[in-house]
């Protein structure tokens, strides 16, 4: 018995000293590991371009460029994108293992979106954008191949300046409609009948729903309306599954979020604001298909046919689309919806928060408004020349899209630096929009670098980079609008924008004729990150009736 208990009192022995060595082998391994990775982030893979401090080991700067803009009195975009930028604006950051490249130069961005369209979504993001806008969204191919050209082409066709002009009777529509709803507002809220303090997302959210839904789908979600709840729900759901992407993401940890199958309330409910969409783009789909194919598309006057005025942008996708299923229309639709109806709302409470700065700016634009909007023809939008100036000073200084990113395709040269194809390339769009190398006092809201008053014609005008680089007594140089990349550039440039200026445009210049508006400067804005953009949350601007408006 003694010796059995010694053979195993040896075994136990050993099997301890097995453990520790173990133990401290692993933990060698994993500090040699770590002290690696480490070591490795603090290399450039370029000579000359300098990487940025602080990156985890892990992570990279991963956790930075996910975390909030601002830390304390740190800018963290300012940190990652230009303090450690050499002289031609380039430096770089590490996402997980792979090293990025960023660029502030809007020459070097130019060249780096238009080298081609490929770049790699995280699975992640991929994973829920697949649950949410299908499988056949254009979102989830990759930016190369015949399917990704097709499905783009379909939605260049359905939003050529032809067919967006077509309707500019409808958006004049929808703004009047606002114009009205928040003139009642004044009325009822305010002691004197005459200003109303609202948050502004919300208003921007349910102009763009409503525009959308009449251009795209020849819907009417009621979002200005008092009865009708049923569009309200319509438009509720929307609401909601355009939110659900970013609250996932930002839960990566949480079961709860990542797992649709799991019986939680807020997984219920997006069970239930999915299927609201999905049933209404299947019923307006299937009416417009009938409607299409049908003898009723045709109206006989006696000697000649002519068609109904019922086209709209669903029924230019269907004729180009072939025998595509009724499941991939509505992925097409949700994708063209989601993919512009935050981001023109942003849009436009960010132009009025700029305005709001500047009474005597939106004194021109009204007067440009009531000038121009009186006359009969509905074409004339692009004529709101000063006002058109001013958004695009608000998407300068504060663009939708904070950042946009390429894999190089090819080799590309950056002055004297070349990066091989392959390297991963970010476009920065806040810090480049507002860098001095592409735009002069470029943190300054100033319209008159776009357009300029002519005495011969008595109306503004655009102004031309190339003839009048500052003369006519301008303050700055004339823009140079190859330089403004708020919609990005080269094949996956942004393909509603004429869309969303035109939308942006009559939300402003309806208020602008109708309303002064005021922002209380001591409140600070507090923009959310939403995957690629910054939400301004509750942004309270105050709606004041002018004078002279009945």
């Amino acid at each position: 018995m003694t010796l059995v208990h010694n053979i195993l009192s040896g075994g136990e022995h050993y099997l301890s000293s097995a453990w520790t060595l173990s133990l401290v082998l692993s933990i060698t391994i994993f500090t040699w590991y770590r002290s690696k990775l480490t070591r490795n982030k603090q290399i450039s893979p370029i000579p000359g371009i300098t990487v940025v401090p602080g990156a985890h080991w892990l992570f990279g700067h991963l956790k930075i460029m996910l975390g909030p803009l601002k830390v304390g009195d740190i800018d963290w975009f300012d940190h990652l994108f230009v303090q450690h930028a050499n002289e031609q604006g380039l430096c770089c950051a590490y996402y997980l293992n792979n090293p990025a490249i960023s660029v502030l130069s809007a020459k070097h961005a130019r060249i780096v979106l238009r080298q081609g369209s490929a770049r790699s979504v995280p699975t992640i993001v991929t994973r829920h954008a697949r649950r949410t806008l299908g499988q056949k969204s254009i979102i989830m191919l990759s930016g190369r191949g015949s399917d990704w050209k097709r499905q783009r082409g379909l939605l260049q066709y359905a939003l050529t300046a032809d067919a967006i002009k077509e309707h500019n009777s409808i958006i004049r529509e929808v703004a009047n409609s606002m114009v009205e709803v928040l003139t009642k507002l004044c009325k009822k809220e305010s002691d004197d009948g005459t200003s109303v303090e609202v948050d502004v997302v919300n208003i921007a959210q349910s102009f763009t729903l409503e525009a959308f839904g009449k251009l795209a789908l020849g819907h009417d979600f009621h979002c200005f309306s008092d009865s009708a709840a049923n569009g309200l729900k319509e438009a509720d759901a929307f609401a909601f599954l355009a939110n659900d992407i970013p609250v996932r993401m930002k839960a990566t940890w949480n079961p709860f979020l990542q797992f649709y199958w799991i019986p939680t309330a807020y997984n219920k409910r997006y069970k239930v604001e999915r299927d609201i969409t999905e049933k209404l783009l299947r019923k307006v789909i299937e009416q417009s298909k009938d409607l299409l194919a049908s003898d009723d598309n045709v109206v006989h006057d006696g000697s000649n046919s002519k068609k109904k005025n019922r086209d709209n942008m669903l029924t230019h996708i269907i004729r180009r689309s072939g025998d595509e299923s009724t499941n991939e229309l509505i992925d097409k639709m949700k994708t063209i919806l989601f993919a512009g109806y935050e981001t023109t709302a942003i849009t436009i409470t960010y132009a009025l928060f700029n305005l709001s700065k500047y009474p005597e700016i939106q004194e021109e634009c009204c007067k440009e408004a009531r000038r121009i909007l009186q006359r009969e023809d509905n074409s004339n939008i692009s004529d709101l020349r000063y006002t058109r100036a001013c958004l695009l000073e608000s998407m300068r200084l504060t663009p939708t899209v904070i950042n946009t990113s390429r894999n190089l395709q090819k080799t590309i040269k950056l002055d004297d630096f070349v990066i091989p194809a392959g390297t991963r390339m970010v476009v920065p769009l806040p810090k480049v929009l507002t860098d001095e190398r592409n735009f002069e006092r470029a943190k300054q809201y100033i319209p008159t670098r776009w357009v300029r008053w002519s005495e011969a014609t008595n109306e503004w005008i655009e102004r031309d980079h190339t003839k009048e680089p500052k003369d006519h007594g301008m303050i700055v140089a004339a823009a140079d609008p190859a330089n403004f990349l708020a919609f990005s550039d080269g094949a996956r440039d942004c393909v509603g924008k004429r869309l969303a200026i035109n939308e942006s445009l009559s939300a402003l210049s309806y208020i602008m004729k109708h309303f002064k508006v005021e922002y209380d400067a001591t409140k600070p804005i507090k923009p959310r990150r939403r995957l690629t953009s910054w939400f301004p949350h509750d942004l309270q601007i105050k709606f004041v009736l002018r004078d002279d408006v009945e």
